[in-house]
């Protein structure tokens, strides 16, 4: 149905399938696709989903990625896809960065994350956290633990507003909810597509599963030491994102400290898979991997 989609509302034709892996990681029995390129592997590349997603939906960035020379991974990270949860998992978002940070330290190569809606945070997370990653990439910057941002990430402010000052009053009782994804996301932002937005809003792995409102809180309440990052990074803003506008990110992207570079697309949703936004995404990833193989003469 999603290939059905992206061929039919953006001409995108899909032509690789991807293989199903399992890892252990961490004590979480962790689903990824992997893609491999033809010839020598120049580098692994890990997509990083977001808060509404999973690993699969991210195929349209992984297969430009696989026809540059690198190797892609993309898991569902816990509480989310079909990846199978450790036993003792408490849904605390911590867990997400750590995860990816494992992962990315047990490939041979360089490494890069990309990280798509709240997994380029993620992905800058756990870039600081691994020595072995030599790039990230994000589409968004989405810093959930300031509370403005974090109510403008809600399907409406004012839950977004409910949510935090009863993750303040009765932390207890607010991480026992179960909150629809559909509910308290706004999923029609991440498509200019109807058609798309219905799916992702009835996909029982997106929009129709619900998740413990514990996530959220400890997403809300995740701190970093520093906004230092010692790998370069990439913002690829979509330019027409109307979920988290190109002046949220660009907030969080001043405060890092890294060798890094900003592009906006010229339209593109948050999940930017309209024309020109898309070639234009491919255009920027393939220029930033280049510079981190020291091959890119510009």
């Amino acid at each position: 149905m999603y290939r059905r989609l992206l061929a039919e509302e953006f001409g995108l034709s899909l032509m690789r399938d991807p293989e199903e892996r399992w890892l252990w990681v961490r004590g979480h029995h962790v689903r990824m696709d992997e893609w491999l390129p033809q010839g020598d592997v120049l580098g692994t590349v890990i997509l990083v989903h977001g808060g509404g997603g999973n690993g699969r939906i991210l195929a349209p960035a992984a297969e430009p990625i696989v026809e540059l020379g690198w190797r892609v991974l993309a898991p569902d990270l816990p509480g989310y896809g079909l990846t199978e949860t450790a036993p003792d998992y408490d849904w605390n978002y911590a867990e997400w960065p750590s995860v990816v940070a494992e992962i990315a330290n047990g490939q041979a190569g360089p490494v890069v994350l990309m990280g798509l809606s709240m997994g380029g945070l993620t992905a800058f997370f756990a870039a600081q956290q691994s020595a072995h990653v030599s790039g990230a990439i994000a589409t968004t910057l989405l810093d959930l633990s300031d509370p403005e941002i974090f109510s403008l990430a809600a399907r409406w402010r004012w839950l977004g507003h409910l949510s935090r000052f009863s993750m303040m009053a009765m932390p207890r009782l607010f991480d026992r909810v179960r909150m629809p994804l559909s509910l308290t996301t706004p999923l029609k932002a991440m498509s200019s597509s109807r058609a798309m937005q219905r799916y992702f809003a009835d996909d029982p792995l997106i929009g129709a599963s619900s998740k413990p409102a514990r996530f959220f809180r400890t997403a809300h309440q995740y701190r970093v030491q520093t906004w230092q990052l010692d790998c370069p990074l990439l913002l690829v803003h979509p330019g027409a994102d109307t979920w988290t506008p190109t002046a949220l990110s660009k907030m969080v992207y001043d405060r890092i400290k890294a060798k890094k570079q900003f592009v906006e697309l010229s339209n593109g949703s948050h999940l930017p898979v309209e024309q020109p936004a898309y070639q234009e995404l491919i255009v920027a990833v393939d220029k930033f991997l280049r510079s981190i193989l020291g091959r890119d003469q510009a």
